[in-house]
């Protein structure tokens, strides 16, 4: 038997199955995640080297505050000696000033009057000595009294000692320099 198909000719096109377009969308989110994936590793990693390179940082740091420190560790010690060495030498300006002050005041017969002791405490000066006379005392108290660096002097005892000796004993502030007059 013939037979005839009297419906016309249609190209018939084969239409996609819609388990094609899932697969494509599987492949397709594959894809995302796993660029996404590559670029969350990729980060990952460059933090880590940043992390590596800020410890290295922070430890050349850490050495370098060590050495800061230790240099200001010996920069206060040798400001304390410099501060130290500086009032040593005051201090010992001092002394020389004040026994050039004491010798300048001492009568102009030397051999009446002689020092057997001197001390110092802060600005108090006591003096102890000899003398073959008291008028040697009292003119060895007014050149004291005299002195620009010495005030209050007082005659702290004196006694005779011997038939020939009295011995003595001053009492004096020093001058400040704040009680120096300008």
């Amino acid at each position: 038997m013939i037979r005839i198909n009297l419906f016309p000719v249609v190209d018939t096109v084969e239409k996609t199955p819609p388990q094609a377009y899932a697969v494509l969308g599987v492949v397709l989110i594959g894809g995302g995640l796993g660029y996404y994936y590559w670029d969350v590793v990729g980060e990952r990693q460059a933090k880590t080297e940043q992390v590596a390179l800020l410890e290295q940082e922070s430890q050349r740091l850490a050495q370098v505050t060590a050495r800061v420190t230790e240099f200001e560790q010996r920069k206060t010690a040798l400001e304390a000696r410099i501060t130290v060495i500086e009032r040593l030498k005051a201090n010992q300006q001092g002394p020389v000033q004040i026994m050039s002050e004491i010798i300048a005041a001492i009568p102009d017969n030397p051999r009446g009057l002689w020092l057997t002791s001197l001390s110092q405490s802060e600005n108090t000066i006591t003096i102890e000595g000899r003398a073959f006379d008291v008028p040697f005392i009292a003119d060895f108290i007014a050149s004291l009294d005299r002195s620009p660096s010495f005030q209050f002097v007082d005659l702290r005892f004196w006694e005779q000692d011997t038939e020939r000796s009295i011995r003595f004993q001053l009492y004096t502030e020093l001058v400040t320099a704040d009680e120096e007059e300008p």
